[in-house]
């Protein structure tokens, strides 16, 4: 009796390791402010893309009104994200009209939609670059440039 008590406990165990135990990379916390031109960016996405050696699939956080943001790195969506190097993409829709709208628009919703961060940094080969050290912490992200406005009818 007690092997099969072992044996049950193990396949227990095996299952519970398999079916969701996340996917085993280390996070730290981040806390970051996007500006553009010095003045904080509202409603905008920043997008990590993992550089080099730097494991995981990268991360993905939305401003709020202070250009503030933290960061999620999984599609359980665990919070914070492995240490290492990233390149950092922002963008910001706005309608042609210039409202902006919603962090989570969609093309299909929005399909006249705008970029207002210009390239390159709204784009996946920006110049953009941060490095998340194992104690994790603050970091700035700075579109040096001005904003795209709506465009003129």
């Amino acid at each position: 009796m007690f092997k099969n008590l072992t044996y049950g406990w193990i396949v227990c165990f095996l299952g519970a390791t398999i079916a969701g135990c996340g996917d085993g990379l280390r996070r730290v916390t981040i806390e970051g402010v996007v500006t553009a031109q010095q003045s904080p960016l509202a409603d905008a996405t920043v997008q990590f893309f993992p550089k080099g050696s730097t494991v995981g699939e990268g991360a993905i956080g939305t401003t709020d009104s202070n250009g503030k943001f933290t960061v999620t790195s999984s599609r359980d969506d665990a919070a914070g994200i492995p240490p290492g190097t990233y390149t950092v993409r922002v963008s910001r829709m706005m309608d042609r009209d210039g409202k902006l709208l919603p962090p989570d628009a969609t093309q299909a919703d929005y399909p006249d939609a705008i970029e207002a961060v210009p390239p390159p940094y709204s784009t996946a080969t920006s110049p953009i670059e941060v490095t998340i050290t194992d104690q994790g912490g603050n970091i700035t992200v700075e579109i040096p440039v001005k904003l795209l406005g709506p465009k003129k009818k």
